[in-house]
């Protein structure tokens, strides 16, 4: 297995941004299921709006609807029920759907914000999650990176860092991945360059 290597990806909108993250990421996990379900967050994705965590459900469904059970997904914001009536759980075997099951079983992909992933390092409730994933979170996506700039970079790096602590990883074993529409032509582009060189510390991205 090559080294983890992590990009910026800039391209137009709806020209397939997620899927350049998605499919290797979508590939490793099923590999990885090749020995059974898969459970422990290995793959972190962390969008700026709720709207956009929303947004991926359906494709998250169309693509691992084949895989059942074997990989899973969460979309874990403030709108999460704790709980879900057993049929409703049966439908979409594939998604977590409560934060009950992501805290007894966490699914190899989990998609949230900045704002739950803070609560989710401090509180006493979601400890499971961290204890169940450690050591093997692999994939780490930043998609709208241009909207970290100035304090807000600063603030996600910091983050970061903490995740990784929390998640018993290194920089060096994870592959980041910041995605943007714009980045090419904004000024948040040292921004974002500086933030992944806060976090990585083997070098540029």
């Amino acid at each position: 297995e090559q080294p983890p290597r992590s990009v910026v990806v800039s391209s137009g909108t709806g020209s397939g941004k997620t899927e350049c993250f998605l499919v290797p990421i979508l590939d490793d996990l099923t590999r990885q299921s090749l020995a059974g379900p898969l459970t422990g967050v290995r793959a972190l994705f962390l969008y700026p709006l709720n709207a956009l965590i929303n947004s991926q459900r359906d494709r998250l469904r169309a693509w691992t609807n084949a895989l059942g059970r074997r990989v899973r997904f969460c979309l874990y914001n403030g709108n999460t029920p704790g709980s879900l009536p057993a049929e409703m759980e049966r439908l979409f075997p594939q998604e977590v759907g409560a934060r009950d099951t992501l805290r007894s079983d966490p699914p190899p992909i989990l998609v949230t914000n900045a704002t739950m992933l803070e609560y989710m390092l401090v509180r006493q409730e979601d400890r499971p999650i961290l204890d169940l994933s450690r050591g093997v979170l692999r994939w780490i996506v930043l998609d709208e990176a241009h909207t970290y700039v100035g304090s807000q970079a600063a603030e996600i790096a910091l983050l970061l860092r903490r995740v990784l602590h929390a998640f018993g990883v290194q920089s060096k074993d994870v592959r980041f991945i910041a995605t943007s529409a714009t980045i090419g032509i904004s000024s948040a582009v040292p921004d974002v360059i500086g933030l992944a060189n806060t976090v990585l510390p083997s070098g540029p991205l």
